[in-house]
């Protein structure tokens, strides 16, 4: 036999070893596919399927080392086979060396640019390494090659989520279901993505049929039972009238509460519709809280200021306290946390009583630290006496709950200063004090307040710190050509007068939308009234996007789909109001007659902004819409807003420090002289 015939022979035993290697492994025999590969390469060190398909077998059973040097070896012997190149990266990417792992997956690319695989391999890489808007660019590429390729939708879907853009996630995920009715992973995504943008109830249909394609999926029932809980309404039948905005209702059920137990629960909640309350004005609720503490607030029981033993040097370092309940919040982390930073400890010793979470972030601010979760009322007053306390500070109030407003009435400290919370009288001759600005609250606007009004020179009874501005996109009406308003704004404020202008204006607005996000738009019932009557306006379901609440960063996200935000009335916006300015969306609000109407005119007018601020709903429908018809000044707006903001006096942290200690030393002053 010629040496021909016997390089035929080895050739077609190595053949056919490699045609038996892989029969088995296509039938799960891996590891004696690998002893065949094995073989081959014995007999013939460079042969490339063997390599590669060993190499396959290898990474399958988590031999990853072994599979790493077998697919390089492979690539050495056929330095253009996509398909080696395109499995050691999978193993880089699972080894975690994405820089590696994106190499070889845009050299496959090179050899074969339309596989639409590894596109969105190269898009799955890029977003592990942060590149989040290349990563959606290889993604679009995919899918403009091929439409129908499911997994580039869900990798879309999931960096749209990842960046807190929940429409644009849904939307993925959407025609990801749509092509793959059945996908468990897909069915899970859209669950979460209602759940997390507020409409839990359209979560149900998705985990039902997760359940029904896998029983016994924990993720699934435990996915079930979150949105079971989101759509119990557990409020009381008054709660939930004024959670919907349904104030004189919640207000009429409210006074006959009163009548059978006149309890400072129940009247602080009569207290609040009045707040809310298109009825009712400043000077209403400054008498309904007086006529209350009159009879139960035992004001003839106060302590003299002599019964205190507090060191009456007028320029000493002052002990302030502060308390509350929500340091922490979204709100208070911008505002009261910055504050804690830089105040001065030479004038200030401060100490803070919380009744919240947050000690780990605001122990180390503080001068003193006292965590009051548990304490009876009894006990707060004994440790702010034991403290020696010479300004109390009192966050909550009296309307928000919890509070200690109880204790409070007992004045455990000599002065005691309603701050922060609501710029309004507490109604009761415990607090001595209260700070708000000369914006909200107006020189001879002194007779609805039991306390003396001491005001921020800066405009503003707090400061914001959020960092540098946000960039954010062209406003939405550029890609969507229409006008969408939106207010994310507690429900409670959205009386029915409100919500009536707001027809009125989509009705002079063509083919406006409006956007509504709050927590009481959770519920399908609250969501199908407000529908009816938009619906009964004239205006069209399809013209309303109704959303529950989001986490702080997604509602953020969710301002990108705003063009105008639309202030409440007659109770006025305050955080809602920045967040929206913070994000470039214009607010058009009224200023009102009294304090509650005048939060977001503050600010506006503070950014310089006073051609948003009008008098009234005649002139707010005709700002909005003169707005909405103006793109350039919508366009200069969104780019602008931020840096408006940081230059205004709601942001200027280290002189509102300064401001307010200079405060509490007037105040502090000012009692020396009234207690003599």
């Amino acid at each position: 036999m010629n040496s021909n015939h016997r390089q035929s022979d080895a050739e077609q035993a190595v053949a056919g070893l490699l045609a038996n290697a892989a029969a088995l492994h296509q039938t799960g025999q891996i590891a004696d596919a690998i002893r065949l590969y094995q073989e081959v390469m014995r007999r013939d060190s460079l042969n490339f399927d063997a390599i590669y398909l060993q190499g396959m077998a290898a990474h399958q059973l988590g031999q990853s080392q072994l599979a790493e040097k077998l697919m390089r070896l492979a690539i050495t012997v056929r330095p253009d086979s996509a398909p080696a190149l395109n499995e050691l990266g999978h193993i880089l990417k699972e080894k975690g060396e994405l820089a590696q792992s994106l190499d070889r997956y845009v050299a496959v690319l090179r050899l074969c640019p339309d596989s639409v695989a590894t596109q969105v391999n190269v898009a799955m890489v890029l977003s592990d390494m942060g590149h989040m808007h290349e990563a959606m660019q290889y993604c679009q590429v995919g899918l403009s090659l091929k439409p129908d390729f499911v997994p580039a939708h869900v990798l879309l879907g999931r960096m749209h989520h990842q960046r807190d853009d929940l429409h644009s996630a849904l939307d993925s995920f959407s025609r990801a279901h749509c092509l793959a009715p059945d996908d468990i992973e897909v069915l899970n995504l859209l669950a979460v993505i209602c759940i997390e943008m507020g409409r839990p109830d359209e979560a149900r249909p998705y985990l039902s049929k997760m359940l029904v394609l896998c029983p016994d999926s924990a993720l699934a029932i435990s996915e079930m039972e979150v949105v079971n809980s989101l759509v119990r309404d557990d409020a009381s039948a008054k709660e939930a009238l004024y959670n919907a905005g349904l104030v004189d209702q919640a207000e009429k059920l409210a006074r006959e509460e009163l009548s059978r137990n006149n309890s400072v629960e129940n009247h602080n909640f009569l207290l609040k519709c009045y707040l809310v309350s298109n009825r009712h004005s400043a000077l209403d609720y400054f008498e309904e809280s007086r006529a209350w503490s009159k009879e139960h607030a035992f004001e003839e029981q106060l302590p003299h200021p002599c019964d205190f033993n507090n060191d009456r040097n007028p320029d000493r370092r002052l002990r302030v306290g502060i308390v509350g309940d929500y340091f922490p919040s979204v709100i208070g982390a911008f505002t009261l946390l910055p504050f804690f930073k830089v105040y001065a400890r030479d004038q200030l010793e401060l100490y803070c009583y919380n009744f919240g979470e947050g000690e780990e972030e605001i122990r180390p601010l503080v001068d003193q630290y006292r965590d009051i979760r548990g304490y009876s009322g009894e006990n707060l007053f004994g440790l702010i006496r034991t403290d020696v306390i010479d300004i109390m500070l009192d966050i909550n109030g009296r309307i928000r709950t919890p509070n200690f407003f109880e204790t409070m009435l007992r004045q455990p400290a000599p002065i005691q200063v309603n701050w922060y919370n609501l710029p309004c009288t507490v109604g009761v001759r415990a607090y001595n004090y209260v700070i708000t600005d000369g914006y909200c609250v107006r020189d001879g606007e002194e007779n609805v307040y039991v306390e003396r009004i001491f005001r921020m020179p800066t405009g503003t009874i707090c400061a914001w710190d959020m960092g540098a501005p946000p960039v954010v996109p062209r406003p939405p009406f550029v890609r969507n050509g229409y006008i969408t308003y939106g207010c994310f704004g507690d429900f409670f404020k959205v009386n029915e007068e409100v919500l009536a202008t707001w027809a009125e204006l989509l009705g002079r607005v063509s083919d406006s939308r409006l956007y509504l996000k709050s927590n009481n738009l959770r519920l399908a019932s609250e969501r199908e009234r407000v529908t009816a009557f938009f619906r009964q306006r004239g205006v069209d379901s399809g013209r309303l996007i109704l959303e529950g609440m989001s986490s702080f960063n997604q509602m953020k996200k969710c301002y990108e789909w705003v063009d105008i935000a639309l202030d409440t009335f007659p109770y006025s916006s305050g955080s809602t109001t920045i967040n929206a300015l913070w994000q470039g969306v214009p607010v058009i609000a009224i200023e009102g007659p009294d304090w509650r109407g005048r939060s977001t005119a503050a600010v506006l007018a503070g950014c310089g902004l006073d051609h948003l601020i009008v008098k009234d709903v005649a002139a707010y429908i005709v700002a909005a819409s003169e707005l909405a018809a103006d793109a350039s000044q919508l366009q200069d707006l969104r780019a602008g807003l931020g840096c408006r903001m940081v230059e205004s006096p709601q942001w200027q942290i280290g002189q509102f420090a300064r401001n307010f200690e200079s405060l509490m030393r007037q105040i502090w002053h000012d009692w020396l002289h009234q207690a003599q």
